[in-house]
């Protein structure tokens, strides 16, 4: 009898070891096969991460190779002074500076009327009335093909070339918005747009003929046999 139950608790421990073995043995199979998604999950989001850090250096990158187109920036300017000898029409005068004689001076940012338009000779008169026989400064920016000083005129600190604009005696000159800075050109802009809006000087006659197409027309009739 003590033999048969010592058998029994024999097979009994092998049956518990066996079965034993049998969980530990699935239990190995399973782990990787739960645990491999997230790690396949987990990847992507470790990759992102030098994804995410890339984009502020891309952006310092992008700001430091000077890549923002050159009319966003203010140009380099020249300042002379001297004595207004004469003006010649609303955006022109003769200037006389020591050292150098007499030079001719665009006023940068706006297009006075051509002679026979409109408003032209008031527009002369009324930078005469600013500037004539006057000490003035002008910050030059070029020379233009008629070897003028191109730049804004100031006369007691004012900006001669604004004031026209103000009174509605000349254009906002666009095509050349790169002689002037980005602020210069909104106020230039600005000065033309209120000065519409409020139908001053040239601005009264509802579609008035810009002077450069004034000059374009009179280069085609010059060119007609």
């Amino acid at each position: 009898m003590l033999a048969a139950i010592t058998a029994g608790c024999r097979v009994a421990r092998t049956i518990r070891s066996a079965a034993i073995g049998l969980v530990l043995g699935c239990a190995a199979a399973l782990v990787p096969a739960i645990c491999a998604p997230n790690k396949a999950a987990a990847q992507p989001a470790t990759a992102a991460q030098p994804v995410a850090a890339a984009a502020p250096a891309a952006a310092a990158t992008a700001a430091q190779s000077g890549s923002a187109p050159a009319a966003s920036a203010a140009p380099a300017t020249t300042s002379v002074e001297g004595r207004v000898v004469r003006v010649l029409d609303g955006d022109s005068l003769l200037l006389r500076i020591d050292g150098q004689g007499v030079r001719g001076v665009r006023i940068a940012g706006i297009d006075a009327p051509e002679k026979g338009q409109p408003f032209a000779d008031v527009a002369r008169r009324a930078l005469l009335a600013q500037l004539d026989d006057r000490e003035i400064r002008v910050e030059v920016v070029k020379t233009d093909f008629f070897q003028r000083l191109v730049g804004r005129v100031f006369v007691d600190g004012r900006d001669a070339g604004l004031a026209l604009l103000h009174a509605g005696l000349a254009w906002h000159f666009k095509r050349y918005d790169a002689d002037l800075a980005p602020a210069q050109r909104r106020r230039y802009a600005q000065a033309e747009r209120q000065a519409r809006l409020r139908g001053l000087g040239l601005w009264r006659d509802p579609a008035p003929v810009p002077p450069w197409e004034h000059r374009a027309q009179a280069r085609r009739s010059r060119a007609q046999p």
